[in-house]
């Protein structure tokens, strides 16, 4: 039912085309070629490419650099885990083939065009406001008076060690908006499709903030990888942030755009 949201006119036509986490490489080098594909806006793409990547199996921490100390592939379709979903997306909205997304992602999820583990951008947080591909869109969508602010200190845990073995640290104070605050009027405020960065306070003395990402949907269906379910689905947003208190549990979130 939830899928079906996805598929309305006019993007019907994305059907003709497999599962990407399915695909060959002449398949997605044909979608990404579609005259029909290029003539999409950015968040119409954004819609395409969740229908197409709905059931992709989750694996954590499956990008890397192909050297060490991450060999895994620098750009995949096949599985995917929060952040990897974003990032393949951000890189395959601009994209004209395979070869074109990897190059993309070069630019997408690194502060500079030399991939390396150090150069990655390993916080969704700092992620959304330094790269240029993403950005903060949370006041747009609620007033500054309902944002609660925080202060974290990007991988520096409460110990003063760091987080990551990388020669990098930032201090930030992050606007979010509370879960309570998260209503159906927030979320009319929002594109058609944007990001969602989840918000677990409990995580700052072991530096860092957010605790999971994904895609909104029409203002209302979360798209993202998830561990419990094992692959890529789509829920309710408001039911997935608001459900009862345990494990995965949320303070609040952020929204960025892709840019």
């Amino acid at each position: 039912m939830i899928a079906a949201l996805v598929l309305l006119l006019p993007l019907a036509w994305i059907g003709e085309f497999p599962l990407l986490h399915q695909a060959e490489r002449s398949e997605v080098d044909r979608l990404l070629r579609d005259e029909r594909w290029a003539a999409l806006d950015r968040e119409e793409k954004l819609l395409a490419l969740a229908r197409l990547r709905v059931g992709t199996p989750y694996a954590l921490g499956c990008l890397g650099e192909e050297e060490e100390p991450d060999t895994d592939p620098l750009f995949r379709l096949d599985r995917a885990d929060c952040t990897v979903l974003v990032v393949t997306d951000a890189a395959l909205l601009r994209a004209r083939s395979l070869d074109g997304a990897r190059a993309w992602i070069r630019r997408v999820h690194y502060r500079d065009e030399t991939p390396s583990y150090a150069s990655r951008f390993h916080f969704t947080e700092d992620r959304i406001v330094s790269s240029p591909f993403f950005a903060d869109i949370t006041p747009n969508a609620a007033p500054d008076s309902l944002l609660r602010p925080v202060r974290v200190f990007l991988n520096r845990k409460a110990s003063r060690e760091a987080l990551l073995p990388i020669p990098w640290e930032r201090e930030m104070e992050i606007r979010y908006l509370p879960t309570s605050r998260v209503t159906e009027e927030v979320l009319d405020q929002l594109p058609l499709a944007c990001g969602v960065a989840f918000v677990a306070e409990k995580n700052i003395p072991h530096g860092f903030l957010v605790s999971h990402e994904g895609i909104v949907l029409r203002r209302r269906v979360l798209h993202h990888a998830s561990s419990e379910a094992g692959e890529v689905v789509e829920v309710p947003l408001l039911s997935y942030l608001k459900r009862p208190s345990g494990v995965g549990r949320f303070d609040g979130v952020l929204f960025y755009a892709f840019r």
